[in-house]
């Protein structure tokens, strides 16, 4: 995620000087086309365009599952990419992260 897809993020990441974050994002697939309902009311500059993970779920998994996916994600993305983390540890971008999150409910 970044200012141009995900609108309300920049700040906080500008803050960490990290131009992105990867985050686990979920949308629904229907006659091939992806429809994103979890940002109603926003229209973001940019659509998601990179998925670096891509796995189909069912809807019960959309608590726990998830969680555990991508903190596993980030802490293979934390260690595989020094430079994008700038030395930050794992709490400190899912902690990042909260903070993006929380953000877009302002």
């Amino acid at each position: 995620m970044h200012e141009r897809n995900t609108p309300g993020v920049g700040t906080v990441l500008t803050r960490y000087n990290l131009a992105f974050l990867p985050e686990a994002h979920c949308y629904l697939t229907y006659e091939d086309k992806r429809i994103d309902i979890t940002r109603s009311g926003v229209e973001p500059a940019e659509t998601i365009s990179q998925f670096l993970h891509e796995e189909t779920i069912d809807p019960e998994q959309i608590g726990d599952y998830k969680v555990r996916l991508h903190r596993k994600f980030m802490l293979d993305w934390v260690n595989d990419n020094a430079d994008a983390v700038k030395g930050l540890s794992l709490v400190d971008v899912w902690r990042i992260r909260e903070e993006c999150i929380a953000a877009l409910t302002q």
